[in-house]
């Protein structure tokens, strides 16, 4: 009936209704297929029995191309929507994707579902509740429609949702509080809108991380947007995410440092310590390891915002960072060390104390990176620059990394422990007996420099991806 031209005209009174109602159909059967108790014909994995999905999706298809949305249905097809749809645990996400092609190819009828969608968000059944309150957050990206109603209680409501126990509810929140946020094209609603997206970054769930992490980055993208607030309140935040346990977390979160660095690159440029300037220097180590981080995304993100830490700091380090992102460089990393030390001298303990820590990355490729920045640090540094506890400290943890079952990182760790024990010889006697051990076999005046072998671990080159050859 969908399919026949001549009864366009007679569903669009009911079009919004009919549109949400295949929808939510889409929902029960996709809940149905993750049930315990449905059939053993309906694997979990594949959603819905292909019969009963098909025809719902089709009849989605006839409604969306009979009233002229032909581009919505093609937007869907590109983006994988269809498929979201259907599956048990990816039928919201395919809700929002049909919300933004209907922003974007069909907004005649958003006032409609607009309108329609409010009662439903106070739906006692779960699968006409969920759908209605991720087609709402969808439909908050399209100006008109986010004006129906006043702006602070489309607010209230979605902070109302953070407090909602079901963890699905708080991630369409956070996303529709990223939409509400730039429905004008710049930051509205600051102080309600930051308590509740910072809030969310102590979240357990990856989904409400990355939502919060995704929503903050627009925020600054916008004109007007509040960097030295978010400068101050994210430094206490920001870092341990740098160091999440899921990657998608991870990248997230450097990427969101490179932004805050490039909206607030002119400050930095003048040399102002504020919170801003901190939080980079607090970050500066993390940045250089996750170069080498086993996420291509994380560490693509983490050259990303080294680049743009370089471009505001003007450190000048562009070529280094990158041959070591791409090359494994020793050299290149030597350079990088010798900058730092010279340009922060006062934040070298912390940046060792820092790097310590990575000693024990359960990562064999950041363990090595870790061991090879401790060895080129100690080297670059300033006799006295060290206190005496903290090498003798530096001393234990490479001599265990001595006995590593990954042998780069076990030869990596006995060259930077020759560079602690030189250092020490050159400050003093020092406190730990086999560190002073190991001064005593060594001889020479000077400090050679350290000397890594290439690592084993696959490069990021991009050598044969674009015809270039590879470097010798």
């Amino acid at each position: 009936m969908l399919a026949v031209s001549g009864c366009v005209g007679a569903t669009r009174g009911f079009y919004p209704h009919l549109l949400l109602a295949l929808v939510t159909q889409l929902h029960e059967l996709a809940q149905g297929a993750r049930s315990p108790d449905s059939p053993k014909v309906w694997p979990t994995h594949r959603g819905p029995p292909h019969s009963h999905a098909s025809c719902t999706v089709e009849a989605l298809k006839a409604l969306l191309t009979g009233d002229g949305s032909r581009m919505v249905v093609t937007c869907m097809e590109q983006a994988g929507g269809w498929r979201r749809l259907v599956g048990a645990h990816t039928h919201l996400e395919g809700v929002l994707l049909l919300a933004s092609a209907m922003v974007a190819h069909a907004d005649h009828h958003l006032r409609g579902l607009f309108a329609d969608l409010l009662p439903r968000l106070r739906s006692e059944d779960d699968p006409q509740r969920l759908t209605a309150m991720a087609f709402f957050t969808g439909l908050l990206q399209s100006q008109p429609t986010a004006r129906l109603l006043r702006e602070e209680a489309i607010l209230q409501r979605l902070c109302t949702w953070q407090g909602d126990p079901e963890p699905t509810v708080r991630w369409l929140g956070l996303l529709g509080l990223g939409h509400l946020a730039l429905s004008r094209g710049k930051v509205r609603h600051v102080s309600m809108l930051l308590p509740a997206l910072l809030g969310a970054l102590g979240e357990g769930d990856a989904r409400l991380v990355g939502a919060a992490l995704g929503a903050l980055r627009r925020v600054l993208m916008q004109p007007g947007a509040p960097v030295r607030l978010l400068s101050a309140e994210l430094r206490p935040r920001l870092p341990p995410l740098l160091d999440d346990v899921r990657d998608s977390v991870r990248a997230s979160a450097v990427g969101l440092l490179g932004t805050l660095v490039r909206r607030g690159r002119g400050g930095l440029r003048l040399g102002l310590r504020g919170p801003l300037r901190k939080l980079v220097l607090q970050s500066l180590v993390p940045l250089l390891l996750r170069l080498h981080d086993p996420s291509q995304d994380a560490a693509e993100s983490s050259e990303w915002t080294l680049a743009r830490c370089d471009q505001a700091l003007r450190w000048g380090l562009l070529e280094e960072m990158v041959t070591v992102a791409h090359y494994d460089s020793p050299e290149a990393l030597s350079r990088v060390c010798h900058r730092l030390v010279q340009r922060y001298p006062s934040h070298i303990p912390r940046f060792l104390s820092q790097t310590q820590g990575y000693l024990r990355s359960p990562q064999d490729t950041l363990r090595r990176a870790a061991t090879v920045l401790i060895g080129f640090l100690v080297y670059h540094v300033s006799p006295g620059g060290v206190s005496q506890d903290l090498l003798d400290s530096l001393y234990q943890d490479l001599g265990q990394l001595q006995g590593d079952p990954e042998a780069a990182v076990s030869s990596a760790a006995h060259v930077s422990a020759q560079q602690v024990a030189l250092l020490a010889r050159a400050q003093g006697r020092p406190r730990s007996p086999r560190l002073l051990r190991l001064i005593q076999r060594c001889s020479g005046p000077a400090r050679p420099h350290p000397l890594y072998a290439d690592s084993p671990f696959q490069r990021r080159s991009l050598a044969g991806r674009w015809s270039c050859p590879a470097p010798r």
